[in-house]
């Protein structure tokens, strides 16, 4: 019925504007409180090889990425996750864009129809040209209005993640995600 699929890096990220080390990713901390609200587990995008935990060396990198257009290899995904047609999809927004490993994602599904509700950590650029960038990347899925949440408050987002399901609450019982009244 329904995959949560999440791009997110440990380590050092920007937090309210220097590098902080952090056990779980600000996307993951969000994608968790989806998990819960949803009834699903996180399933991980993974690089196969994996980002530097050292925030400069990340930004290197991923700087490098986006300048090649890059498609990082990405450790293979279960099939069953991939082939289901409604996907919370989350990542970090990185230069106000999709960051490589979600786009190589995208690129292998790209004629699937499928709804795309996506979520986006941030420290000050919103949802930046992820909308866009989606919907060019899969031109036959509907891509719903994505939730930002700034790196520095996903650990407190619930009331936010609450209020953007609350807003699509009809089309996920259509879709079967909730039975009936956000329930599972």
């Amino acid at each position: 019925m329904v995959a949560l699929l999440v791009f997110s890096s440990p380590g050092e990220t920007l937090y309210r504007g220097t590098p902080q080390r952090l056990a779980v990713g600000n996307t993951w901390q969000v994608a968790q409180q989806l998990a819960a609200r949803l009834g699903v587990a996180p399933t991980p995008i993974e690089p196969v090889t994996a980002y530097p935990l050292a925030y400069a060396d990340l930004l290197r990198r991923a700087q490098g990425e986006q300048r090649r257009q890059a498609l990082p290899a990405l450790q293979p995904l279960p099939a069953t996750v991939v082939a289901e047609p409604v996907w919370f999809l989350g990542f970090p927004l990185w230069f106000g864009e999709v960051p490589r490993p979600v786009m190589t994602l995208l690129r292998q599904v790209a004629t699937e129809q499928r709804t795309v509700y996506p979520f986006v950590t941030h420290e000050g650029g919103g949802l930046g040209r992820t909308q866009a960038q989606l919907q060019a990347a899969l031109p036959h899925a509907e891509i719903r209005p994505g939730l930002p949440v700034r790196g520095s408050r996903a650990d407190r987002a619930g009331c936010a993640v609450d209020h953007w399901l609350m807003q699509y609450q009809q089309d996920l019982v259509k879709e079967g995600v909730f039975k009936n009244d956000r329930t599972k």
